[in-house]
């Protein structure tokens, strides 16, 4: 038979053992909720960037305040393209980012990369990658920069 003492010794391994379970099941589910909010609250962020950059989009003469400055002289049409590229450009960051997080697959990514492709291709993006620099993240900012630069390097095709 068992004495006290083991069924003691045994008793108190397992509560050990029942105690540490669930603190680690507790630590990993505060750790998952601590990551959704932020990466929630990163959305919102975004989402609040998209709609003041649609907003430029929309209304040329907001546009031609981030390209007056510069220097620029802009026309309403020139201001209307550029937050129109603007917009694309940041939606195609966000594409961007999680491709590189993994949440999205590289068939999709592909196709966002082909819409860029050719957005890089209008002297106005390439403006755009000047003006914005340092305010996009700076992977996605090289990898636009080396767009640029095929597309610079590749003659326009012929007009018909």
């Amino acid at each position: 038979m068992v004495d006290t003492t083991t069924l003691i010794v045994i008793s108190t391994i397992a509560q050990t053992i029942v105690i540490t379970v669930t603190l680690l099941v507790f630590i990993l589910q505060f750790r998952s909720g601590e990551k959704a909010i932020r990466e929630a609250s990163y959305q919102g962020l975004m989402g609040r960037y998209n709609d003041f950059i649609r907003a430029l989009a929309e209304r040329p003469e907001y546009s031609r305040l981030l390209l007056d400055y510069t220097g620029i002289e802009s026309t309403p049409e020139e201001a209307l393209v550029y937050g129109h590229l603007l917009v694309a450009y940041g939606i195609i960051e966000e594409a961007y980012l999680l491709y590189q997080k993994g949440w999205i697959d590289e068939d999709n990514w592909l196709q966002w990369a082909a819409w860029l492709k050719l957005l890089c291709d209008r002297p106005q993006m390439r403006m755009i990658q000047q003006r914005a620099r340092g305010t996009f993240d700076r992977r996605f900012e090289e990898y636009v920069d080396n767009l640029i630069k095929a597309a610079e390097a590749t003659p326009p095709p012929e007009k018909k």
